[in-house]
């Protein structure tokens, strides 16, 4: 019979690791490939408390692994300790990770400390509308009511209750225009429905912007709001003229593999052509000694990586 390459290794024992007390194993389990020893470990860590348990976690909290710092903020939520607050907070303002800040804010809520209020009001206007919706449950959680009409704005527009901003009263119009900038199109396609139902004066230069954005949808609202903004129709064909157009990382990565130089001449790089001259006449020269096909995988394997390249400098650059 013949023997195994690969044999996995014995999985830690989490109960042996939770009678013996091991707390610094047993948080450190947080990140293990195997998310039944994850889960294992969160709920040992849960029975243990005490004050002890609760100032590891909390001092753990820095640690540079995403995936245990979430687990240790899962944990921290379950055990509803305010001590906790504060470093949950740092988390919700600074962590790189939206998925770490949506977690904390989650966290805050559970553990229901007046401590998070201010922090929680302040993550209802962060970029990432996950932590925003997070932050508007906790606060809804705790019994929280906005104490202005820009703070409701603010609120609903975390909660994703677009339907409930008009209202009967004034709605302001600057939290609508913070929400212009933000990454999910289906969010600033509701912003521009909002603001031509306003009738708003404010609202005129917010308009004209987004006939120039990227997405279809959000210019297609921003059509249906043009003339509820009192703005003169004529200007449309105008306005939709300067809109942005986006290139295809796709496209531009193909280009690049087959005829490198031309993905970047695609995405108005100049000197994009005269890197493509060059390799066809690289590719023509090296035909005079060797086969054409040899010639040609030579390029393709050169120009991988810059296809590569091509499609995450795309990515990185939505305004082209």
């Amino acid at each position: 019979m013949p023997r195994l390459l690969f044999r996995p290794g014995r999985l830690p024992d989490v109960r042996e690791l939770e009678q013996k007390g091991d707390t610094d194993r047993l948080i450190s389990l947080l990140n293990h490939h195997d998310f039944d020893v994850q889960t294992q470990a969160a709920a040992a860590l849960e029975r243990t408390k005490g004050d002890l348990v609760i100032g590891k976690l909390i001092n753990a909290l820095d640690t540079p692994d995403r995936k245990m710092r979430i687990g240790i903020v899962e944990i921290l939520s379950n055990l509803h300790d305010p001590r906790a607050v504060p470093g949950l907070l740092t988390l919700l303002s600074r962590d790189e990770s939206n998925e770490v800040r949506w977690a904390s804010a989650i966290a805050l809520g559970e553990i229901g400390d007046p401590a998070a209020k201010d922090g929680l009001v302040t993550a209802l206007s962060e970029p990432d509308k996950y932590v925003r919706y997070g932050a508007a449950l906790s606060l809804e959680k705790n019994g929280w009511t906005p104490p202005d009409p820009e703070g409701r704005v603010y609120f609903l527009a975390a909660a994703q209750r677009w339907e409930d901003i008009p209202g009967p009263d004034m709605v302001p119009v600057r939290p609508l225009i913070h929400h212009l900038s933000d990454a999910d199109p289906a969010v600033r396609a509701n912003v521009v429905k909002i603001l031509g139902e306003l009738h708003d004066p404010a609202a005129r230069a917010a308009c004209d912007l987004v006939l120039r954005d990227i997405t279809s949808t959000v210019r297609k609202e921003a059509l249906r709001a043009f003339p509820k903004c009192n703005i003169p129709l004529m200007h449309l064909p105008r306005g939709i003229s300067k809109r942005r157009r986006q290139r295809s990382a796709f496209a531009a990565m193909v280009l690049n593999f087959f005829c490198i130089g031309l993905g970047y001449n695609y995405l108005g790089r100049w000197w994009g052509f005269l890197v493509f001259q060059v390799n066809v006449t690289a590719i023509l020269t090296m035909s005079l000694f060797v086969p054409s096909y040899v010639s040609y995988l030579t390029s393709w394997a050169i120009s991988a990586p810059f296809a590569l390249h091509t499609y995450t400098y795309v990515k990185g650059m939505p305004d082209l």
